[in-house]
């Protein structure tokens, strides 16, 4: 019984747990046990259930600004919230213009069919392929939403962070000296850098994690200011691809407060 939905989940299942999880789903799924369906939904509760207290643990979602206490821990639809937007408020969200409203509604929905179908009494087996597979296909499909929704949000943050970003990774190689370039040269100038990609790797309570990729300009400048002064220095232009890790604050995009981890291949230089 292939299910494309499920190939597609495989793929966004962030570890390897998970995977394990949807592969034994779907081996049962496609097996000949009469009641496969309500096995596969114990499965796929499992895996979201793992997803989400991965993404969202209960210290975290506590600490998190928008945090209302409703249940002595936080409920499966805050998880949910906190799995995309960590720390960051609603109203930042809002005018980031992602709207989860309706994934929240069908990833609810899907756990309340699950739970129904993980309780097997007389009468209530699902047997009809046809009904399986439309029931497999839709919880498929509402984790793989959830999980979309999570990297909607970071791909809308990344893209709204990428000028600011720039401007903190060019002042950080203007106030660091990179080994990785300084050695190439007598002095190395750095002329500018072109961020070409930001990753967000994790939004958290308090802060935005990033990775920057792109490209350093360069003036390699061979020989003393009196040798240039004679005719005898070199100045060759260059550039480098590089990366760097950075953090920036949940409540302003625009405020980076670290830039770590600078690194620059210069591989091209010695070939």
């Amino acid at each position: 019984m292939p299910i494309k939905v499920l190939d597609d989940l495989r793929s966004a299942i962030p570890d390897n747990f998970s995977r394990t999880l949807l592969d034994g789903a779907v081996d049962v799924l496609n097996s000949e046990n009469p009641i496969r369906a309500h096995l596969f939904a114990t499965a796929i509760r499992e895996l979201l259930g793992h997803i989400l207290h991965t993404r969202a643990p209960d210290d975290a979602v506590k600490a998190a600004p928008w945090y209302i206490e409703e249940e002595s821990r936080p409920t499966r639809r805050q998880r949910a919230t906190f799995a995309i937007q960590g720390g960051m408020s609603n109203e930042l969200v809002n005018q980031l213009g992602l709207d989860a409203s309706d994934m929240q509604k069908v990833l609810a929905d899907a756990v309340a069919n699950l739970n129904k179908r993980t309780h097997v009494r007389q009468g209530t087996v699902l047997q009809d392929p046809t009904e399986i597979a439309a029931f497999a296909s839709e919880a498929g499909s509402a984790v793989l939403e959830f999980l979309s929704t999570i990297d909607e949000m970071r791909s809308i943050v990344a893209d709204s962070v990428i000028l600011t970003v720039s401007n903190d990774v060019f002042s950080k190689f203007l106030e660091e000296t990179v080994d990785d370039i300084d050695i190439l040269s007598t002095h190395t100038q750095v002329e500018g850098v072109q961020v070409d990609h930001v990753e967000v790797s994790q939004i958290g309570v308090e802060s935005i994690h990033y990775r920057a990729e792109g490209t350093v300009y360069v003036n390699l400048v061979y020989g003393s200011g009196s040798d240039h002064d004679k005719g005898d220095g070199a100045t060759i232009a260059d550039s480098f691809p590089f990366t760097c890790e950075l953090s920036g604050s949940v409540t302003n995009l625009s405020e980076i407060t670290d830039v770590s981890d600078l690194q620059v291949d210069t591989n091209s230089w010695f070939e």
